[in-house]
């Protein structure tokens, strides 16, 4: 074989493996991702179907926009959509645009709006506000959600996300106070499952290897946590992979606006007071001399430093 020969023919092979690690890259991002789908049924006031009508989703955060056209039965269902807020907008002839703010969408979790449009104008607008508390009526999952808000405002002691799954019923094995230093460890029991048994998924990618001890592979950062799922029982098949319970984290992503900020987490003995155990161990002499070590707190200095970064990607001349 000559040797442009020997070029062409591995030239050839290198563009099959690429395409076919191009394929399997692809085809493992989909297993795993943790996105939804919502869909519904849009109709007139007398409950008849309203086919053709234009249903288009948008991100509230992100230059991210689905679209979708009712069928014969004014069925429409737009797949594939990452968790977070959406605006809901339908329009159909002769009858007045309909606009939903504040959707929500949680990870995994098929979301379901019927809409009932008014005759009138496209020009005209039926502004609707969602409901902060929506109802999963099409999930078997007994789970919990906590949001952004909930992680950013409750005092997380050690700041490790993984302890928010102890604000499900049915899970323990630590405290929402306790400190960790390994922001990997859970260590938590669910429903009385072992620790090993459990799941911990980032954006739908498994977290945990074999017999881990409910440790995870990465780290959870909670100013890069979006929300944290919660299942304990009776969750559907597709979540698989555990004889316990599933801590499915969602993570940030950027948004069509540039935000930053920067932080220090500091915790120091010099701002506690001392115990009554290692007063009573200060034998009296605390009054006398308040500088004697069991008259004093335990040392401890803990600084956790950090910053986030997040906005869109500009490509020059796009």
């Amino acid at each position: 074989m000559s040797t442009r020969m020997r070029r062409v023919v591995a030239k050839s092979f290198g563009l099959v493996l690429l395409a076919a690690l191009s394929l399997a890259i692809s085809l493992t991002g989909f297993a795993q991702s943790d996105n939804t789908q919502i869909s519904g049924f849009v109709k007139d006031q007398a409950g008849g179907a309203i086919s053709g009508a234009k249903v288009a989703i948008k991100s509230e955060t992100r230059a991210f926009e689905r679209v979708a056209t009712t069928n014969s039965e004014g069925y429409f269902v737009i797949t594939q959509l990452p968790p977070g807020l959406f605006t809901v907008k339908v329009e159909a002839s002769g009858f007045k645009q309909y606009v939903e703010t504040g959707k929500k969408l949680d990870p995994n979790i098929p979301a379901s709006i019927d809409v009932g449009l008014q005759p009138g104008q496209v020009t005209e607008t039926v502004n609707i506000t969602a409901s902060t508390a929506s109802v999963q009526t099409e999930s078997a999952a007994l789970g919990k959600v906590v949001e952004g808000s909930q992680i950013q405002y409750i005092q997380l002691n050690g700041r490790n996300p993984l302890f928010l799954a102890l604000l499900k019923p049915g899970v323990n094995g630590g405290a929402l106070g306790q400190f960790s230093f390994s922001l990997s460890t859970g260590g938590l029991n669910i429903n009385g499952s072992r620790t090993q048994d459990n799941l911990i998924t980032f954006d739908g990618a498994v977290a945990v290897r074999t017999r881990s001890n409910g440790t995870s592979i990465g780290v959870a950062d909670a100013d890069s946590t979006q929300e944290v799922q919660i299942l304990t029982a009776n969750y559907n098949a597709e979540y698989g992979r555990s004889a316990g319970g599933q801590i499915r984290i969602v993570t940030k992503s950027g948004s069509r606006d540039f935000h930053g900020s920067a932080y220090e987490f500091m915790r120091n003995a010099a701002l506690n007071a001392n115990s009554f155990s290692r007063n009573k161990l200060g034998l009296g002499d605390c009054g006398v001399n308040p500088k004697l070590d069991n008259c004093r707190p335990s040392p401890f200095t803990y600084n956790q430093y950090g910053y986030n970064l997040s906005g869109p990607v500009i490509l020059p001349g796009l």
